[in-house]
Order: structure tokens, then sequence, then C-alpha cells
């Protein structure tokens, strides 16, 4: 007589290989996991740098008749006085007897102080603010308003809170007149 067997049915039999491989089988799984994430991601990126564009361009009846030469046109910029546009001079910094930089003035007001966070025009010396003075054009012409500073903005030796510039007045940063900003048109 033959002896008889006992084998699992097939579902012991797979969980007999599921806890042989668990370790295999898992990181088979997260590295499916991570694919498909990296692919999602990818394409996400891809959709979110090239939106769809859509162009809805509709020209009006008036519009359709009209050629380039007969559209209207867009009135002009009123000329400006300096030779270069929107540039109104120039201003340089010393400290003693040495030049330290040079800045255009613009339409932009340039702001000067200590602070590289506060200011554009950084000057590190211990009697300029953080925040000192600014620089700046309004009808045509140009100011200097100095910040509620410390040691005070004087204009060719004359203290003062706001002021226009002309050309070659001498600006000092306090009243030991050791940094100086010469302004230029």
């Amino acid at each position: 007589m033959k002896k008889k067997i006992f084998s699992a049915p097939a579902s012991f039999a797979a969980l007999g290989f599921w806890q042989e491989n668990s370790s295999a089988l898992l990181l088979g799984g997260f590295i499916v996991l991570a694919i498909i994430v990296v692919v999602w991601l990818i394409l996400r990126r891809r959709h979110d740098a090239f939106p769809e564009i859509k162009l809805t361009l509709e020209r009006s009846e008036l519009e359709k008749g009209m050629t380039m030469v007969e559209s209207e046109s867009q009135p002009e910029k009123p000329a400006r006085p300096a030779s270069f546009p929107g540039i109104y001079g120039k201003i340089f910094v010393r400290v003693g007897d040495q030049q330290i930089g040079s800045y255009l003035v613009t339409d932009n007001q340039l702001t000067i102080g200590r602070d590289p966070a506060q200011a554009l025009a950084i000057i590190q010396e211990a009697i300029v603010s953080k925040l000192h003075c600014s620089i700046y054009y309004r009808n045509g012409r140009i100011f200097i308003k100095d910040h509620h500073s410390t040691n005070g903005t004087y204009v060719n030796n004359e203290k003062v809170d706001e002021r226009e510039l002309h050309d070659n007045d001498v600006v000092f940063l306090g009243k030991k007149g050791t940094i100086k900003i010469i302004y230029h048109k």
C-alpha cells in the first residue's frame, strides 16, 4: 500500500510562497509605486510648464474692414528732457579721498544707506543710517530727501530734510564730511 501524502490546497501554497519571499515582493511593490509616482510628477510638471494656450482673439467688425495703415494708433509719450530716456544724472559716492561707487539717477528712487535690505546704494560706514536718504526725480527736477537719519543730510554744508539738487551739488552724510555724494546732470 502506498501512503497518501497530504498536500495543501493551492491557497495555502501561495501563502507559503508569500511568507518565503515577502521582502522581495514588498520591495517590488514599492518600486512599481515609485515609478508610477515619478511618471505622474513628470507629466504634471510638463503640463504646468506648458499650459494649453487658447487664442480667443476676435476682431470686431470695424477692425475686420481696416488695414494695418488704418488701425488706430497709440498716443505718443512726451519727450524726456535727458539725453537718454529715464536717466537724469549720475551721483559719485566718495568716502574720504576714495570713490567707492557711482549710480545713475533714473525714474526710480535711489535709496542710500548702510542696510542692503533697505537701500540700493550701500555705504558701509558707521555714520550712515540704515536708510539714510533717497534721491528721486519729480516734475523734471531731482530731489534729495533725508529719511530721519541719525547724523543728518547736508547739501553744500546746509542741513536739509528735502531739497532740489543742481549740477555739482555736494551732499554730505553726517556733519563730519567724510562721506560725500556729488551730483552731476
